[in-house]
């Protein structure tokens, strides 16, 4: 192999970068959450964010769809950007934005609607697709992919109730992906799941970051170690270290990410 041969391979498989904040702060009032955050959200890759309650993890996550809208005296400066664009430009469709964005809560919340309704629901407010024939074939697609189709096939009309926590976790995720998004949140989408379950979701989250960006917070350190690429540490508002998550775990440079990691805090 040539050097210039060399050198294209190895450009081509540096990871490509989805999303991005820049100099990120967020504030609740007179109080701020998160100090000048900075960190890359690379293609197919599964990120991790880690640290003690309160860091900051899940107000970050919140930013990457701007669902944080929604909180009464929330202001957030800095930039977000998806694919270079910046999503916290004034003319911003935050509708759009959470069609290319979804998101994954902590406790599964299917729609009070049908196993069917609940994958049909995002596609057809987004108009994804043209005929009942094209969505028949979505929600089934969607449902193979994490997983249910074999478990529910024969009851799509039942309500998303019905399912077990896991399950129903499983068909939150596909409600998330339904809508064609280029990134996943996920806000701890285990932490109400038995062990069984637990193990189902990670299994689909890798399985998922073939096709999709996928952020995760998750207070396990195991969870993370099992299933993200990258991790990135948050204390306090402030990010201390991200990187691969190997590198995080193993050789962290930080000696505040080698206390949590250490169960010194956290």
């Amino acid at each position: 192999m040539t050097q210039a041969t060399q050198k294209e391979k190895q450009e081509t498989d540096q990871p490509v970068v989805r999303m991005k904040s820049q100099d990120l702060s967020v504030f609740y009032g007179d109080q701020q959450a998160l100090f000048e955050v900075n960190l890359d959200i690379y293609t197919n890759q599964v990120t991790a964010l880690i640290g003690p309650s309160g860091c900051g993890k899940s107000t970050f996550m919140r930013c990457l769809n701007r669902m944080n809208d929604y909180v009464e005296g929330c202001r957030v400066t800095g930039k977000v950007r998806l694919d270079g664009f910046n999503i916290y430009k004034n003319n911003v469709d935050t509708i759009l934005l959470r069609q290319k964005v979804g998101m994954v809560f902590q406790k599964p919340n299917p729609f009070p609607k049908s196993i069917y309704e609940n994958v049909a629901y995002g596609p057809r407010i987004h108009r994804l697709v043209k005929t009942p024939q094209d969505m028949d074939a979505l929600v089934e697609k969607t449902l193979r992919r994490v997983g249910l189709w074999d478990e529910v096939a024969d009851r799509l009309s039942s309500p998303g109730t019905s399912l077990s926590g896991g399950q129903q976790q499983r068909l939150c995720i596909a409600r998330a992906i339904a809508t064609r998004p280029e990134v996943v949140l996920m806000d701890e989408p285990c932490s109400a799941l038995d062990p069984i379950a637990t193990a189902k979701v990670e299994e689909l989250i890798k399985e998922l970051a073939r096709k999709f960006t996928i952020v995760i917070v998750t207070h396990s350190m195991q969870q993370a170690q099992r299933v993200s690429d990258q991790t990135a540490f948050f204390h306090m508002g402030h990010i201390v270290e991200s990187g691969p998550t190997t590198q995080i775990f193993t050789a962290p440079e930080d000696q505040r990410t080698r206390d949590y990691i250490g169960g010194k805090f956290g």
